[in-house]
Order: C-alpha cells, then structure tokens, then sequence
C-alpha cells in the first residue's frame, strides 16, 4: 500500500501494487478524461508527478523529453510502489471535480473570458496552470484578496500605449502612454538597429523602454488601486525591432540582407526575459511575427478585423505609423509590406506636431472659404496631432492655400477664401508658414514632411495590388489603423491622395488594433490559435527593393490635382 497525494484537490488516497494512477483514482471517484480507456495511445491524461527521477517514463508524442523531465506522466501507463504527489491538470478533471477546484477560474468561465491564465489553492499554496504549455508553477507571490490581470502592450517606435485589464471579467481598467523613450536615440528604426547593434548601445534601448513600460504599468496599477504583483500575463504588439529591444536580443540580423529575426511569434516566454516588474510567475506572450519588417502590431490587429481572414473577400488592412505596415487579403492569398513612413503620421518630426493630448488640432472643416479648426478637449491650440495634419492638409488643399506639389501659395495669388485665413501666411525663418495660433506654425517643411510619409505608403499600395494582380476598385474593405479615430474625414484622405481615389466609402477605421488586439489575446486564448494558424502561409512583399519603388514614391508625394 502507498499515498497518492492530489496536491490541487487537497486529496490523499491509497494505492495498491500493479494499479496504474488513473485506476486508483477512478477507484476513489476522481475522474479524468482518458479517451482511449486507459491504453495509453491517446496521451490525453498526463499528470505532473513530484521528484520524477523517481519515477519511469511515460513515452508518447505528445510528452516532449522537457516535459518529461519536467515530471509528465500519463496517469493509466504509471504504475507506481512508493508514495508520491501528483498535480492534475484542470483541463483532464472529469465529472464534477474542476469547477469547484478554480477559486478563480471559475469567474472567467462564467464571465465569458477565457484566458491563459487558472489560478488555484491548494490547502496551503496558489498555483498558476498557464495557456496548458507547462508544469503549473507555485504562486509564490499571491494573495487572497488579489485578481488575476493583465497587460497590453503597445509598442510603438514613437509612442507606448499599456492598457490594464481583468482576467476575470475582461473589463479595461486603465489606458496609458508615453512617448517611447528610446526616441532620445534617433526617431526612426534603421538608427534605433543601428545604435542597438553594439553591446553598449543594445543595453541602453533596453533598459530605456523597459523603464519607460515599467512606469506606464505602475501608473495604471496606481490608477486602479491595483497591486503589480496581480499580474500575470502580458501580451505585446509591435515592430520586430521593438520586440528584439525590449527582450534585450540585438537588431543588428534585422538591419542586413537576409533580414533574420530572432525572436519567435505565437509563444508566451517567461517575464524575466523582458524584465517587467510584474508578478516573477507572470508570462509575456508574442503574438505571429511575420517578417523582420511586419511585427506582431499587424498580426495583432488583424485579430479585431477577422473579415482579413475571410477567403470570399479582398481585404486591405494598413496601419498609418512610423513603418506604414499593410497586409492584403485577396481571396485567400495573403501578402505583406512594409515602408518606412516615418514619423510625421503621429505628431512627430514636425515643427508643430503633438501627440493626440489636450489643445492638439484633431479636426479641421472649411466649406471652401473659411477654416475652422477644432482641438482635443476644445482648449486653445498647442499644436497638431497625426490625424488633425492630415484633415489640416486636405483643406488647405480645398482652399488652394497648397497647390498639388505641396507648396505654400503667396497671400496675393489667393482668391475667393475669407481674409482671416489669408492673412495667417506668413514667411518664418525665410520659408513660407501658416499660423496656427500664436507662435505655432506648419510650415512648408513640415508639408514636405508629409508629403514624405504619405508618398511611401501609397507607394507601397500601389505596388502590393499590382503585385496581387489587384485593383482598388476589387476591394471589399479598406481597414485603416493607427491613432487615427472616426474623427479623420475619409475625403480627406483622398483628397491628399494617401490612398488610390474611389475608396473613400470602403473605408473603416480600426484605430490603435495593436492595443485592442493584445487585450483581446488575453482574454481570448482561442483568439491565439486562430491567429497562429490563420497566418502561416503568407507572402512578404519587399517593397524598397521593388524597381518600380522610386518612381511610385515620386509620384506619390504630390497632391492630386482638383
């Protein structure tokens, strides 16, 4: 006679030689899914024995040599003599037995969430079961009174958004961001590879962003009276870069003909590899990276726009950032692509710009005459955010304040337009301006700037749809993504002619996907397979290697003429 100890039951029962441990529980009415009946060919009733080196192996192909050393056992083929302890996975409890196991479980079950995350009491320890991927581990770190949560993560080469959430309701608790900090190192990604391709430099990007993440998480932890160590899974969209630098793993493959990445999508690793300071058990999961230049904000995104994944329709999906990622769904073949925008679509690298705050310009109307402009909060103009540029843009255009090339016309060639908007051109620093407010100006510079980032991404439209033998008019949806709100008049985007005319009215505006979407990986495991597997045969489209690049992108930077 031996004990079998059930550590996440609280159970000991008796065992007797020559009885496997699936027969000695069913003998003590614990039930565990064992479809093939006990002969040991589905591999389905694994168990996590204590001090494994005690005891055979189990073999099957779902028990890797890690896990098995870990302690997994197939519970009908282990027939022990000794006492042992045993952990049940809640996933192989049958009957009655794991709904009253999971304190906290069985909140997320009833609510709708399914998280990766199950938090149970043993009689004198909390263990975390996380996503099914590994041995539950011991909470060293927990409290009654504490409720799983998660993070998700934005970031972006310009800015960082952290959203706070409950794993146990799936309610957002707090929102936050920041400008990334790694910007006091260059702007734009090539330098960020650059400068991270040293020991020194590698270390410094790391540890500027982690910082920078560590206090948006405390910020929203404060903000809802919550306690860091609740914790216990975070997801993260962004850039390949980005990911290589917050896991302190060198850009340098990511800057260099073949383009390696070498961190992997579709896992969850240990938080210590990123160095939040969250609870130490917690895990950060890596949505599908796609290519060195298409990172997990895309694939990400594409989670809250699953039209992208429908094989009956043509779908393009772009997100207006610093890198003008897009992906092209046509019936069934998906490609991707990347540009580099810069900057200019968030605020930045322009001489007026802002991120979307309070007094940031975020609309501008003109019935062709007079402009008006409306700020975020409808204080005082302090500047001009990614969206208000492009609506401030569209209707200097409509009143011929910029002509097609992009230049700002002399007060006198002006007709027909009110004279208080007239008399706001004005020449500053020897270059012609338009006076926002006061002391703030968009210049032509900063139209050049535009001019710029837009040129790339239509650019890089163009030549993804001819390279999918497409045109826009074929186009079910146009899905637009970015710091953009429904705020940005779609005409406006056509008139400046970031995307090909006729698609004004296929437009929708997915906002920050990235953001929406990690919080949905979180409280959506299954959302994680679908996204695993709806992205594994994809194409990547080398944009700025096309030789029909630089001609598009000449073409582009003009303004259509009307």
């Amino acid at each position: 006679m031996f004990k079998i100890t059930i550590k996440n039951l609280g159970q000991t029962v008796e065992g007797v030689e020559g009885e496997s441990i699936r027969d000695t529980l069913t003998r003590h009415d614990i039930e565990i899914n064992t479809p093939c009946n006990g002969l040991g060919k589905c591999g389905q009733c694994g168990v996590w024995v204590d001090e494994p080196g005690n005891f055979p192996e189990t073999p099957h192909e779902n028990i890797s040599r890690k896990k098995s050393e870990q302690g997994l056992r197939l519970a009908c083929q282990l027939f022990p003599e000794t006492d042992l302890s045993i952990l049940i996975p809640e996933h192989i409890l049958g009957g009655d037995k794991a709904g009253d196991r999971i304190l906290v479980g069985d909140a997320l079950k009833f609510s709708g969430i399914n998280s990766a995350v199950q938090v149970y009491e043993t009689a004198d320890n909390w263990w975390l079961q996380y996503d099914g991927e590994s041995a539950p581990q011991r909470l060293k770190q927990w409290a009654t009174s504490f409720i799983p949560k998660g993070v998700a993560i934005d970031l972006g080469t310009t800015t960082v958004v952290v959203t706070l959430l409950s794993l146990k309701t799936g309610e957002e608790l707090a929102t936050v961001s920041r400008l990334n900090p790694q910007i006091r190192y260059g702007h734009d990604i090539m330098t960020r590879i650059h400068h991270g391709s040293t020991e020194e430099g590698l270390e410094e990007l790391k540890e500027a962003v982690r910082k920078g993440l560590d206090q948006l998480i405390e910020q929203a932890c404060k903000d809802t009276k919550s306690n860091s160590l609740e914790i216990l899974d975070i997801a993260i969209g962004g850039n390949t870069t980005m990911l290589q630098l917050v896991a302190g793993i060198s850009p340098y493959p990511l800057g260099r003909v073949p383009f390696t990445v070498d961190l992997e999508g579709g896992r969850s690793y240990p938080v210590a590899d990123f160095g939040f300071q969250v609870n130490p058990a917690a895990r950060v999961y890596i949505p599908p990276v796609l290519h060195a230049f298409i990172g997990t904000d895309i694939s990400a995104g594409l989670i809250m726009n699953k039209s992208f994944f429908d094989n009956a329709k043509a779908v393009h999906y772009i997100d207006v950032g610093t890198n003008g990622e897009q992906a092209l769904n046509i019936k069934g073949r998906r490609l991707f692509c990347s540009t580099a925008a810069g900057p200019a679509f968030e605020g930045m690298g322009i001489s007026c710009g802002m991120r979307a705050a309070i007094g940031a310009i975020e609309v501008v109307k003109t019935d062709g005459y007079d402009l008006e402009m409306i700020t975020i909060g409808d204080t005082p103009i302090k500047g001009v955010c990614g969206s208000g540029l492009l609506d401030l843009i569209a209707a200097l255009l409509r009143l011929g304040i910029i002509d097609y090339s992009g230049r700002l016309q002399p007060s006198e060639k002006l007709t027909g337009i009110a004279p208080s908007v007239a008399s706001r051109l004005e020449t500053i620093d020897d270059q012609p301006a338009f006076r926002l407010n006061q002391d703030i100006y968009l210049t032509q510079k900063d139209i050049r700037q535009l001019q710029l980032a837009k040129g790339a991404v239509r650019a890089a439209i163009e030549l993804i749809l001819e390279e999918a033998e497409s045109s826009p008019s074929d186009l079910d949806e146009f899905i637009i993504a970015g710091g953009f709100g429904a705020s940005l008049d779609p005409e406006s985007l056509e008139i400046i002619g970031l995307i090909p005319p006729g698609l004004k009215n296929k437009i929708k505006f997915a906002g920050n996907a990235s953001r929406s979407g990690c919080a949905r990986l979180l409280t959506g495991v299954e959302e994680r397979r679908f996204l695993e597997s709806g992205l594994v045969n994809v194409e990547h489209l080398s944009i700025e290697q096309d030789p029909d690049f630089m001609d598009k992108f000449a073409t582009s930077m003009e303004f259509p003429e009307h």
